[in-house]
């Protein structure tokens, strides 16, 4: 799909599904900065891990996040509002580094892979792992998703609003009770509903002042008919690559897992 679907220019492309090439832009006015670095940056996903005990290499995530603040897609012919949720994103900065509470103290240990990745592991003094994805402010970005003339509701209705954007997301209670659920007990407690209550009503301002800041304006989402909506760091073929040698792989497993249990079902 990656390779096939024409690049198209934000100026002058059909509402659809599209593809395009750009630079990642804030919205005026507006700073996004990752929680756990404070870096800016146009989209972020952190999460941090405990170790379950000293000599331990098992982890266990105890507090994750991805961000849903839209940015711009500028191709030099016009921008496009970008609306991160429910994207698969391939960021350029990548970081892993250790600590000793449970939200990092500034100190950091960037883990690097491998055999390297395994040593920092032995010998980290931290029982916790915080790690952090990025795109960064005007790097080269890929996008492919729906483009639409940019709806919601309007400013003048947001308890409305806040109240059907609750609705939606009751439909998918496991990625409610993933993002508010704190406490991990499968129930959404009174002080967690209200903080998704104020997530709700923050997403719905930040939409109707994006409205407000460019009339007109489009925007990049989630296809509802199930189609792929990426979001890369990276050019069309780079990307393409990725895809193609994750197919590999997992058409390899795939093979590999069947030839397994055929074996040993004939072996019964």
């Amino acid at each position: 799909m990656v390779g096939d679907t024409p690049t198209s220019r934000v100026r002058s492309a059909a509402q659809g599904y599209v593809e395009f090439t750009g630079r990642g832009v804030l919205p005026p006015g507006k700073e996004i900065k990752a929680p756990l670095t404070g870096i800016p940056c146009t989209w972020w996903r952190y999460k941090i891990e405990q170790r379950s005990g000293n000599r331990s290499r098992s982890w266990s995530t105890v507090q994750s996040g991805t961000s849903e603040t839209p940015f711009f897609l500028d191709d030099g012919t016009g921008q496009c509002l970008v609306d991160p949720r429910g994207a698969e994103v391939f960021p350029s900065a990548n970081d892993v580094w250790y600590g000793s509470s449970d939200w990092p103290d500034g100190v950091r240990i960037p883990s690097g892979g491998g055999v390297l990745g395994w040593l920092l592991d032995t010998v980290a003094s931290g029982k916790f792992r915080y790690t952090e994805h990025r795109l960064e402010p005007h790097e080269r970005l890929y996008a492919i998703g729906s483009f639409r003339s940019l709806g919601g509701v309007s400013v003048e209705s947001p308890d409305r609003a806040v109240a059907e954007l609750l609705g939606d997301w009751k439909q998918d209670q496991a990625a409610l009770l993933a993002r508010f659920d704190t406490d991990h007990d499968g129930v959404i407690s009174a002080a967690e509903w209200d903080r998704a209550r104020a997530a709700a009503r923050e997403q719905v301002v930040a939409a109707a002042g994006a409205r407000a800041e460019a009339p007109g304006i489009n925007v990049l989402s989630q296809p509802a008919d199930g189609r792929a909506f990426m979001l890369a760091a990276s050019d069309e073929q780079t990307l393409a690559r990725r895809l193609r040698r994750r197919a590999v792989v997992g058409a390899a497993g795939f093979v590999a897992c069947c030839s397994a249990l055929t074996w040993m079902l004939t072996r019964l």
